[in-house]
């Protein structure tokens, strides 16, 4: 289940517990605890989007180096012309994108 729908559950149960007839101290427990599991998924979703965004940015890294290195003029140690090169890259950009 998404982490939004689960927030939004959670926001539901707490907005029922008054109607579910539980005594005040249980109702208190069931509130505090549901509403420390609100900010622990909100804390796991920055933290979950923040580490995306990181491995996000390291792949276009990644392939940004790649694809200069193809770029790059023929040198003696290239003597195939660069085609060997390319072609690794070129697997190597289709297995990011497969990922």
């Amino acid at each position: 289940m998404p982490k939004n729908r689960i927030i939004i559950v959670l926001g539901v149960f707490i907005a029922l517990l008054p109607l579910l007839g539980f005594p005040r101290l249980w109702e208190s427990f069931f509130q505090v605890v549901t509403g420390f599991s609100i900010v622990l998924l909100l804390i796991w979703a920055s933290i979950d989007k923040h580490l995306s965004l990181k491995a996000k940015a390291q792949r276009r890294q990644l392939h940004k180096r790649r694809m200069e290195e193809i770029a790059r003029p023929l040198t003696p140690e290239r003597s195939d012309g660069g085609r060997e090169a390319e072609r690794e890259a070129e697997k190597q950009v289709l297995q990011e994108k497969s990922l």
